[in-house]
Parts: C-alpha cells; sequence; structure tokens
C-alpha cells in the first residue's frame, strides 16, 4: 500500500523502500532537529519545499514517521566475503566508516555490496560490517594499543584526515617507502598483513624489554 501526502490537490508519495541513492539523499540532514523535515521530505518524494514548510506540523511528524520506519528497515543481501577483504579495502572502509555514513554511504556501499539498489540491504552489509570491524579491532587490540574493553568509535566522529593519514604512513612504511610497492601492499589479504604488524610490534616490544632490561643492569652495576 502506497502512503501520499496531498499538496494544493497534488500527490506525492513517500516510498515504502528507499532506493541506496535515496537514502544517501536524505542522511545529509539532522534527523533529530525537525527544521529539517521538509528538506528530507523533499529529497525523498519530490514535493516542492516551500509547501513542506508551511504544512501543518502533524502533517509532516506523520510523514516523516514513515520515513523513517523505511530508513530502519533491514533485508539481507548478498554482499563480499569479509574474511577476504584486502588490506586496500579495509583502510579504505575505516576511513569512510570514521568520516562518517552521512558523508560516505555509497563509497562504503560500493565496496561492501557493489550495484545494491535497495538501502535496507545496503544497511543490513554495513551492520554486518561493523561487526567485524569491532571483533577485528578487538582480536589485534595489542597491534592497535587498544585495552580489553576498547572498540572502535562506531559514529565516526574522529578525525578521519588523522585516520587517512596514520594508514598512509602504515602503508608507506611496510612498503618500505617505496610508492611503488604500496599497491602490492593494500592488494594483500587483510589478515596477512595485520599478522604480519602484529609480529613487528611483538618485536618491537620485545626489544624495548630488551634495552629496559640492560638499562637496569647497568644502573645496578654503577650501584
Amino acid at each position: 500500500m502506497s502512503i501520499k501526502i496531498n499538496i494544493n490537490d497534488k500527490s506525492y508519495e513517500i516510498p515504502e523502500r528507499l532506493t541506496v541513492e535515496q537514502y544517501a539523499k536524505a542522511i545529509q540532514f539532522d534527523w533529530n532537529d525537525p527544521s529539517y523535515y521538509p528538506m528530507i521530505m523533499k529529497q525523498l518524494t519530490g514535493a516542492p519545499l516551500s509547501q513542506l514548510t508551511y504544512a501543518p506540523e502533524k502533517a509532516k511528524t506523520l510523514g516523516m514517521g514513515f520515513i523513517i520506519k523505511s530508513m530502519n528497515e533491514r533485508t539481507e543481501c548478498n554482499m563480499v566475503d569479509l574474511q577476504s577483504l584486502t588490506f586496500g579495502e579495509w583502510v579504505d572502509l575505516d576511513v569512510y566508516i570514521t568520516g562518517g555514513l552521512d558523508q560516505n554511504f555509497e563509497k562504503i556501499v560500493a565496496i561492501l555490496t557493489p550495484g545494491a539498489k535497495w538501502a535496507d540491504e545496503a544497511m543490513w552489509a554495513i551492520d554486518q560490517y561493523a561487526q567485524f570491524r569491532i571483533y577485528t579491532y578487538r582480536q589485534y587490540s595489542v597491534l592497535f594499543g587498544l585495552d580489553e574493553t576498547a572498540e572502535p568509535d562506531e559514529d565516526g566522529r574522529v578525525d578521519r584526515l588523522a585516520v587517512a593519514r596514520g594508514w598512509y604512513k602504515i602503508i608507506a612504511g611496510l612498503a618500505n617507502m617505496n610508492v611503488l610497492q604500496m599497491d602490492e601492499v593494500t592488494a594483500q589479504p587483510l589478515k596477512k598483513i595485520l599478522n604480519f604488524m602484529a609480529l613487528q610490534k611483538e618485536y618491537q616490544m620485545e626489544e624495548r624489554e630488551r634495552q629496559l632490561k640492560e638499562q637496569r643492569q647497568k644502573q645496578r652495576a654503577r650501584l
């Protein structure tokens, strides 16, 4: 059953199921601020903004209720095997997630479920990735400098550029500062690179402990 809003004897349909493109446009606005309701409804129905702005508050709230229901829907779909992600795909996704879903929704979807048409399917895939991301960060908590209870910021409101620079430095280091080898690094399986980085960090921690032990021995010898 289609749901419509009537303005000046003209009907505008509220979509029961949002496309990826519609969802990407709608999440550009603050859904917690009712002043944005007319703009969101315009994006999804095509109704004139000038008339939506002066529509009764009750009508706008009711219309937004149907839209929010569509936004919250999830439908299982085919998506990439998360265990087969490359290191480069992981880095891109991490930067996009950190930058915010509102800014990078379609880029994230293009990696996780290429060619997806419906937002409820795309959001299901993103939810699966979010769980995988948290699990991966916890699995490599020592590597990422997390304690046992730490997990990445799911709402993605940290310094996106700082995150991107951090990953770029890691890629450059793994490529031995050779720009021609950077694509080779990003094309490697994610787990292969993370395991290697974890081993590197283990060696660094062991070397640091060895140096501290030598310093303590020298200090005792001087006493």
